[in-house]
């Protein structure tokens, strides 16, 4: 029942948006034939009852100030203002479709309590669909005794012609009944009174307004806790009549104008509301239907055009959802590499402030989000691109703190978001795109923060790169798993008394492999283990061992290949690049010699590796220096069944 209840709630907001609609086009209608207001109401019933509705340019909701981006979060079929879970959000909720607005009522919204079985706001809802049933049930037993007692009074009614009867216990004429109706008049009605009366109801039960007021009541019985559908319950009841009296005006002529006005009259000094009661035709709004009648003519022809035209597009935009700004079909305008510009926000209890002349770099690809930092070091992140616009209180929502240093992006006219990784994971990270500019945003969770469990810990505005990230690579050693691998390695002699073992792989390595890399800082004597076993990583004596390391599964047997350059030689230095396979469970050394230099290896983030000569800098030992690349030297491609140097260009 309460979701019944939410689901009624918003369909009521978006109709009363339509009703203000209504009414306001029915004052630039004035002078049209009144049927054409009277048609305007279908929309406003439409949108009572149907929570779903195409989409179209031509809508009301997509005009300012409305921004529908949080209500059709679900998609664009429904105008959701609060969500069927709202009850048991940490942090609720709500839009009305007006940012101005949805501020305000979301941060008055009680918030969860971890602590507490139940959330606020569970309570909150429960009250009022326990209330709204109430308030329905009271308007259906009011409507269903109001008949039964007029039926009961109408027992003595006497049957005048057909379906027309008299009854002395009426003040004024009405229609009653669904199946059969009757009309029913007063006795004592003159003759010229009777007939305009009867031809006043008789166009009521042609345009089977005898079945539209029921339901419209019924309707109204289910939202009677919005007062703009009692508004707009009345408005269309008066409408109704009036379409009426022009049509009799119409048939009769203009010269009969005021005795039709004097039948009114003479009900209107009896009248008693509700004497008809809601399922049935009373004589009602008297004042106004006289002076509309007052004033009728025959419309023009360019009047009931402009009418029935401005009739048709206020129903169609009315009637239609905002459409939803399209997700692009790909992203690749997105793919390539960045580089870090400019801080835009750091969490106040952050330590770390990204001043100018900050450098890191960040890659998309189809699938990742590469980071890769000053010394060469890089972050692998599986990526989805999805795609959302940004709603600028839901933006200003994300942050610890919203009161300090949170940028403004009201300026911004075009907001995009993606969430770039998992939104489960910590940190994630967030790719916002505003007008021209990019913004980088990393997401961090807290669960011991009672009020918000994640929020924006920072953002970096950055700026496409022209060429590629600056091609680095760090070796940086930690004793992570050391002694597991040293139990296996206890026969390896290196002929160093202090030959110290450090864990040499990558943090990405790690995450995305079962490689682990090992390497001793005296000699440089470098290994693999993998799957429990270990293997020397090529030579070693008199040059730097492993001096770089990367994954790629060149040669797309669904397992990627550890890729690393080492060097070796007192005399004669020289350079290498190698693969492990592991479907083979050896090493393979590429045909190519680098002499007099060391080479590194670079991920190119499609699949491919590219080799460049590099110069070794920051030397803090074998397990502890970082090197930059000098000279492009060559791909490392798979053609012909194997994996090789581009020989092409070497």
């Amino acid at each position: 029942m309460e979701t019944l209840f939410l689901k009624v709630l918003n369909m009521s907001i978006t109709a009363a948006y339509v009703i203000l609609a209504v009414l306001l086009i029915r004052l630039l209608l004035k002078r049209a034939p009144k049927k054409y207001s009277y048609l305007l109401w279908v929309v406003v019933l439409f949108r009572l009852v149907c929570p779903t509705s195409f989409s179209s340019e031509l809508s009301i909701f997509n005009a300012n100030p409305f921004d529908m981006t949080t209500a059709q979060k679900d998609g664009e079929v429904a105008l959701s203002y609060v969500p069927a879970d709202v009850g048991y959000m940490e942090s609720p909720r709500v839009t009305v479709g007006i940012p101005t607005v949805n501020a305000i009522l979301s941060d008055r919204l009680p918030a969860a309590v971890p602590a507490a079985s139940v959330n606020p706001l569970q309570i909150w809802i429960l009250l009022g669909t326990i209330l709204w049933c109430l308030g329905v049930a009271a308007l259906l037993i009011y409507s269903i005794v109001t008949f039964i007692r007029l039926r009961r009074r109408l027992a003595t009614a006497v049957r005048l012609d057909n379906h027309i009867f008299e009854s002395e216990n009426i003040r004024s004429p009405f229609v009653l009944g669904f199946i059969k109706p009757r009309i029913y008049i007063p006795f004592g009605l003159g003759e010229r009174e009777r007939m305009h009366i009867l031809r006043h109801e008789a166009y009521h039960l042609k345009r089977k307004d005898h079945l539209i007021k029921p339901i419209a009541f019924l309707v109204l019985a289910f939202h009677w806790f919005n007062p703009l559908v009692w508004l707009a319950f009345a408005s269309m009841a008066k409408d109704m009549e009036m379409s009426c009296d022009e049509k009799v005006l119409s048939e009769i002529g203009a010269g009969k104008t005021k005795e039709y006005c004097t039948s009114l009259l003479s009900f209107a000094a009896n009248y008693r509301f509700p004497s008809a009661g809601p399922l049935a035709f009373g004589e009602t709004s008297v004042r106004e239907r006289v002076k509309n009648a007052l004033r009728f003519k025959a419309p023009k022809k360019g009047v009931v055009a402009f009418s029935a035209v401005a009739c048709m597009i206020v129903v169609a935009a009315c009637a239609a959802n905002p459409t939803v700004n399209e997700m692009p079909k790909d992203t690749e305008k997105l793919y390539g590499s960045y580089s870090f510009e400019k801080q835009v926000y750091m969490n106040p209890l952050s330590s770390f402030i990204a001043l100018e002349g900050h450098k890191e770099y960040y890659t998309l690809t189809e699938n990742s989000l590469i980071i890769t930092d000053e010394a060469g070091n890089q972050q692998k992140l599986a990526t989805n691109y999805e795609r959302t616009t940004v709603d600028k209180q839901e933006f200003n929502n994300s942050f610890m703190m919203n009161s300090i240093g949170v940028p403004d992006i009201a300026s911004y006219k075009e907001r995009y978001q993606y969430a770039l990784t998992n939104p489960s994971a910590s940190p994630a990270y967030r790719l916002y795109l505003l007008d021209d500019e990019m913004w980088l945003a990393k997401i961090r969770k807290d669960t011991a923060n009672i009020q918000k469990s994640e929020y924006i810990w920072s953002i970096y505005k950055v700026s496409k790169l022209d060429g590629r990230v600056p091609v680095k690579a760090a070796i940086v050693g930690t004793r992570d798993g050391v002694d597991a691998f040293l139990a296996l390695n206890k026969d390896f002699k290196s002929g160093y008394d202090t030959d110290t073992c450090y864990n040499i792989t990558p943090a990405y390595m790690k995450e995305n492999s079962e490689y682990r890399i090992f390497k001793y800082d005296q000699s440089s004597a470098s290994f693999l283990l993998y799957e429990g076993n270990v293997y020397p990583l090529g030579e070693w004596f008199g040059g730097f061992g492993v001096t770089s390391m990367a994954l790629a599964d060149i040669d797309r047997d669904g397992r990627s290949e550890l890729y690393f350059t080492y060097s070796w030689g007192s005399g004669l230095h020289r350079s290498h690049a190698a693969y492990f396979s592991p479907a083979a469970k050896q090493i393979v050394t590429l045909e190519y010699t680098h002499l007099n230099g060391d080479m590194l290896l670079t991920d190119n983030h499609d699949g491919s590796l590219s080799l460049f000569a590099a110069a070794i800098s920051s030397v803090g030992g074998f397990v502890n220096f970082e090197m930059e690349g000098t000279e492009f030297i060559s791909d490392i491609v798979y053609a012909n069944g194997q994996i090789s140097i581009n020989r092409e260009i070497v």
